[in-house]
């Protein structure tokens, strides 16, 4: 049996309301792209083997998932023949991490690759669990949803934060889902700089963040529900890309204190600016960076900016480029006898 589990990367479009005052906390606007992807691969294995890209990420995951459901993967003690030293035995898994998304740059790769491992081992083994059970066993979503949102359904998504006081609460509920028009692509730029924060720096910066005013927090709310949103239904992606770009500099500023300024370092900064001047409709950075990215509509305009970034680049800075559309369908498994 081979159990393929294939997902996207994701854009984050920054957090909602780092406030809190209205009782929920968070809240955060995304999108899945249909590059760079996971792709997962598992059979069964005497023992516990990891190969492939990101192996020490997906075998610490693995072993997180065999930590957790270790006690209702074990065999049952035969009333025949049985060998006591057995029992405690758990099946195990070959696993090949055949691609991964580049991780701490602001594409989401540690949810996308812990829910494909997490999935691609719970089919394997026969065990009847959802996306919501394992994000919480592998400990994704305690801030933002999108990276769960993206796994089940892709699209755009916004995710409704947690409540206040609750901070053990993972799965914040999608709100709002739609799908991206399929001639609407990304431009995207990610440098070779300073990798994003994650893990503990991740946390201290949280811990230590002033909170917004509350009418940031109701600018960037109004901005979303009464300009982003009806644009996307309306297909209008001049308005779209203006209230996105908006949102992302005050999101920015919010995190301001934790990077570099508004946005994760200067070369960041510079490539928003580039992307908005050549006409993308909006521009800004996903996550903490140093992933940026353009919004431009048709193939031809995102081939034209692409290779205008390159050239600005050139004798600047390393960096990796190039365009994506979202991808508006969940992850997909393949299960083959």
């Amino acid at each position: 049996m081979r159990v393929r589990v294939e997902s996207t990367a994701r854009l984050h479009f920054g957090l909602i309301d780092l406030h809190g005052g209205l009782g929920r906390k968070f809240g955060s606007i995304g999108i899945a792209l249909e590059r760079p992807r996971v792709i997962v691969e598992a059979m069964p294995a005497a023992r516990l083997v990891v190969e492939g890209a990101d192996k020490e990420r997906g075998e610490e995951i693995a072993r997180q998932f065999y930590a957790h459901y270790a006690p209702v993967l074990r065999p049952e003690p035969s009333s025949r023949n049985s060998r006591p030293e057995l029992h405690n035995e758990t099946p195990q898994a070959h696993l090949r991490v055949i691609e991964a998304i580049p991780p701490h740059v602001g594409l989401g790769s540690g949810t996308q690759l812990a829910l494909a491992i997490g999935t691609a081992l719970a089919r394997l083994h026969g065990l009847p669990v959802d996306i919501p059970e394992l994000a919480a066993v592998m400990k994704r979503g305690r801030r933002s949803g999108i990276g769960i949102g993206v796994f089940q359904q892709g699209g755009f998504l916004i995710d409704g934060g947690h409540k206040t006081g609750d901070p053990e609460t993972v799965n914040p509920p999608i709100s709002f889902h739609h799908p991206f028009p399929s001639d609407w692509l990304f431009v995207i730029a990610i440098p070779e700089v300073t990798q994003g924060l994650s893990g503990e720096r991740e946390e201290h910066a949280f811990a230590d963040l002033p909170l917004p005013s509350p009418e940031t927090v109701g600018r960037i709310c109004r901005l979303l529900v009464m300009k982003m949103l009806p644009s996307l239904v309306e297909r209008d992606i001049e308005d779209l890309g203006a209230a996105l770009t908006e949102v992302q500099r005050l999101v920015g500023d919010n995190f301001a204190p934790a990077q570099a300024g508004r946005y994760a370092n200067y070369r960041s900064a510079e490539l928003v600016a580039y992307m908005l001047a050549q006409g993308a409709a909006g521009a800004g950075q996903s996550s903490w960076g140093p992933t940026v990215y353009g919004l431009v509509q048709g193939e031809e305009a995102a081939l034209v900016l692409e290779r205008k970034v390159r050239e600005f680049l050139q004798g600047k800075s390393r960096a990796t480029v190039f365009h994506a559309r979202a991808a508006n369908h969940g992850a997909r498994v393949t299960v083959t006898p």
